[in-house]
């Protein structure tokens, strides 16, 4: 099995091919084009890897993939006790079960392995 990285892919895949879709809102699209990166948080679990961008305001899909780069996790008690409960949006938890993880992930705009 070949993997994804760019020393060892031959070929670029059209955008339309990518099976992965992730949501983003108008800003984090925005962020993405211009700096090249940006983040998510969400109680979903996404693995690594490259994900067709769809824009989560209007359903259309994005002409841009996305690599998710990083993957972190912590609980709501876990943040809590880092950070104090004033710098914490417990609203970030409202579809997390008690007690369990909510997910921080580092996104790279792809270039290398879409056309």
């Amino acid at each position: 099995m070949i993997g994804l990285n760019s020393t060892t892919l031959k070929f670029k895949l059209e955008i339309e091919r990518i099976g992965n879709v992730l949501d983003l809102d108008e800003l984090k699209i925005k962020e993405a084009m211009e700096s090249g990166k940006t983040t998510l948080i969400s109680s979903r679990f996404f693995n690594k890897g490259i994900y067709r961008v769809r824009n989560a305001s209007n359903g259309r899909f994005e002409n841009m993939a996305m690599n998710i780069d990083k993957i972190g996790a912590v609980t709501y008690e876990g943040l809590v006790k880092e950070l104090g409960e004033g710098c914490v949006d417990k609203s970030l938890w409202k579809e997390v079960p008690e007690g369990d993880v909510i997910f921080f992930y580092s996104l790279k705009l792809e270039n290398d392995f879409v056309k």
